[in-house]
């Protein structure tokens, strides 16, 4: 099957059959509602597939429907639905629950086919959507979206066959800005709001948790705001009845019926003591009370033990390396030996760090295969110092010279030279134009530049694009700034004579 491999693409699950993957989806596990949405990308024949299997039609309206489900698995099973051809009366259920998917742009075309099937249909069904109920709300919502994908003007038409007194109908023109809630209706959708505000901040957290607690703010259209804040307002001093938040409000009070037959009693004000007696043996007659084991260790009963201070110890002295200018030079005697001149380096500021010596620069060698020869003296730790770096040559390279740019007339005058048919007329239709732009003098200059350009120096047009500009020349009935560049180049380039 080819929309079962489309739904394990993303992992979720490893499901066998069709049938073992709607049980999943039917049960709304969270791998099966996650891997629906992938069936929204499935070609329109996979997602007939999924929806004529069997029982998946229920299955997936009822996703559809479901405001708690993500998005995209809820355009999903609409739009298989739709690819399947849903029929009515169950269009007309799909638009009530999932009317709102229709200005989602994944919908597609069908999203027109929803309203325009859907629409009429759930105006026939009746039910709660057409008394006022949350089910005539979503009916409403679902208008509203309508009439954003098919314009309130078709929208309202399609509602005009809805029978009259319908609420979900007159909700929907209310949402559109078609019509005004009949005074009837408006005194129930206030009622309604404010029972369901009032049961819903009544509900404990967990109750909330779970779905067992009406939703708020309900799925209604924009134009029921101000009657869900007036909700609001006379719901303001409810409080929940929540087993965390305030313990004492659950306590059922004394001779309240817990079971049938049972009562709750008033709970004794102190327990009894236990008498403390003897144990028994099996003939009734007292024991000895047991005796703890002398071998097990003492439980409690925690010694200090003083603290060992040791004496402090004495920080050893550093000891820093024998600087040359520390070394005293033996006396000379200048009467047998010749006086040497004495270097004395530099003493470094930071004692006990040997500063660099100062000697000669080495010239750098290199052996046959091209790698530095190292100095002799590169183990010496008074003789020691980095290699200078290799650094290249300072001398920058002469830059590039660039190209010039062509000009206006480059194109049309390299397919003049290529004996093109149409290289005069464009030629001189370049002309025409940049004579417009700049005048005719100014376009003769440019074309005079491109002319004495070096490529085309010594180069002479083809006889027949010769003729071709002749004959522009001497038309009076072609414009000037044709007539003014066919003889211009006439002038430049001239037709080479026929040898013999």
């Amino acid at each position: 099957m080819g929309i079962l491999s489309t739904l394990r693409q993303e992992r979720a699950g490893e499901w066998k059959t069709l049938d073992e993957y709607l049980r999943e989806l039917r049960h709304r596990e969270s791998g099966a509602v996650g891997a629906l949405a992938s069936a929204l990308t499935a070609p329109p024949q996979e997602q007939k597939e999924l929806a004529e299997a069997a029982d998946a039609g229920p299955i997936l309206l009822e996703v559809a429907s479901d405001l708690r489900m993500p998005k995209g698995s809820r355009l999903a099973a609409a739009r298989c639905l739709l690819e399947a051809g849903i029929e009515a009366p169950y269009i007309g259920q799909l638009f009530i629950g999932a009317g709102d998917l229709v200005t989602d742009p994944r919908l597609g075309a069908s999203a027109r086919k929803l309203v325009e099937g859907g629409l009429p249909s759930a105006v026939q069904i009746g039910g709660e959507a057409a008394l006022v109920s949350m089910a005539a709300g979503s009916f409403a919502r679902s208008v509203q979206a309508a009439g954003s994908a098919v314009g309130q003007t078709r929208a309202k038409e399609l509602l005009a066959g809805a029978p009259a007194g319908h609420a979900g109908a007159a909700a929907g023109l209310f949402a559109l800005g078609q019509g005004e809630l009949p005074a009837d209706h408006l005194a129930q959708w206030k009622k309604l709001l404010a029972e369901t505000c009032e049961k819903n901040r009544r509900a404990p957290a967990a109750a909330k948790r779970m779905g067992l607690a009406p939703p708020w703010p309900p799925n209604l259209p924009d134009a029921f705001a101000p009657l869900l804040a007036e909700a609001e307002k006379k719901s303001e001093g409810v409080t929940a009845a929540d087993a965390v938040a305030n313990p004492s409000a659950l306590k059922k009070p004394v001779g309240a019926v817990v079971a049938p037959g049972k009562s709750l009693t008033r709970p004794l004000e102190k327990p009894p003591e236990k008498s403390a007696e003897k144990p028994a043996d099996k003939d009734g007659k007292s024991m000895p009370a047991i005796k703890r084991s002398p071998f097990r260790k003492p439980i409690g009963g925690v010694i200090e033990v003083p603290r060992t201070q040791l004496p402090p110890k004495p920080m050893e002295e550093l000891k820093g390396r024998v600087m040359p200018s520390a070394i005293i030079p033996e006396p000379q005697r200048p009467h047998i030996e010749p006086k040497e001149e004495v270097i004395t380096p530099k003493v470094s500021p930071i004692p006990g760090i040997t500063p660099l010596p100062v000697r000669d620069k080495d010239e750098m060698r290199f052996d046959p295969r091209g790698k530095r020869v190292p100095r002799e003296d590169r183990w010496d730790d008074n003789k020691f110092e980095w290699p200078e770096p290799i650094l290249p040559s300072s001398e920058l390279p002469q830059p590039k010279k660039a190209v010039a740019a062509p000009g206006p007339f480059t194109q049309r005058m390299q397919s003049l030279f290529e004996d093109r048919p149409e290289a005069v007329d464009r030629l001189c239709a370049a002309a025409e134009a940049r004579a417009a732009v700049l005048g005719e003098e100014k376009m003769l200059q440019e074309l005079g530049a491109e002319v004495a350009r070096k490529r085309w120096q010594g180069k002479k047009a083809p006889p027949e694009q010769a003729a071709r500009l002749a004959a522009v020349a001497s038309d009076q009935r072609q414009p000037q700034a044709w007539r003014a560049a066919a003889g211009f180049l006439l002038q430049k380039f001239s037709v080479p004579e026929n040898p013999g």
